[in-house]
């Protein structure tokens, strides 16, 4: 009777160490880091401050977009909208923009080829006031979003004759 006993202690003894084992196991597992989504995950190790630097520069240089909108956008007798968005010469990426008023796009171009202008679009329900024109950089080959947008506020207003 006593030798049960002592396997039963001995059972609920083993039981217990693999429980505080695997609990151990878990807690060190989920303490790893892990990347945000969608971040580049690099490393820096044997790196000077100055090559971390110049390595992240290079990033920013090409990556740059310049963005040329006229901060005026008029609405022409024709039913076109006058909003001069070029695409610059020295830009690396096409784009895409989209003319937005009171949170709502009303319109959303094509694809701009680095070099281009586009002078007017339909004017459609835009009406007289602020408005936003937000330039999406596209990639090269795939022609999806590449990086974020960005809005520049014009404000809209008849033509006058």
């Amino acid at each position: 009777m006593q030798a049960r006993v002592v396997a039963k202690k001995l059972i609920v003894a083993c039981l217990a160490i693999v429980c505080a084992l695997v609990a151990v196991g878990l807690y060190v597992w989920q303490s790893q880091p892990v990347p945000e989504a969608g971040a580049s995950v690099t490393t820096a190790e044997g790196k000077t401050r100055q090559e971390i630097q110049d390595e992240l520069d290079a990033i920013v240089r090409d990556n740059m977009m310049t963005i040329s909108v006229a901060p005026v956008a008029q609405l022409q007798e024709d039913g076109k909208l006058r909003v001069n968005v070029q695409n610059v010469q020295d830009n690396k990426f096409p784009q895409r923009f989209r003319v937005i008023q009171n949170d709502e796009t009303m319109y959303e171009s094509g694809v701009v080829e680095t070099g281009k202008t586009i002078e007017t679009c339909p004017a459609g329900d835009i009406k007289e006031g602020e408005a936003y024109i937000e330039i999406q950089a596209l990639d090269a080959k795939t022609l999806d979003s590449h990086g974020n947008p960005t809005r520049v506020k014009v404000r809209v207003e008849q033509t006058e004759n």
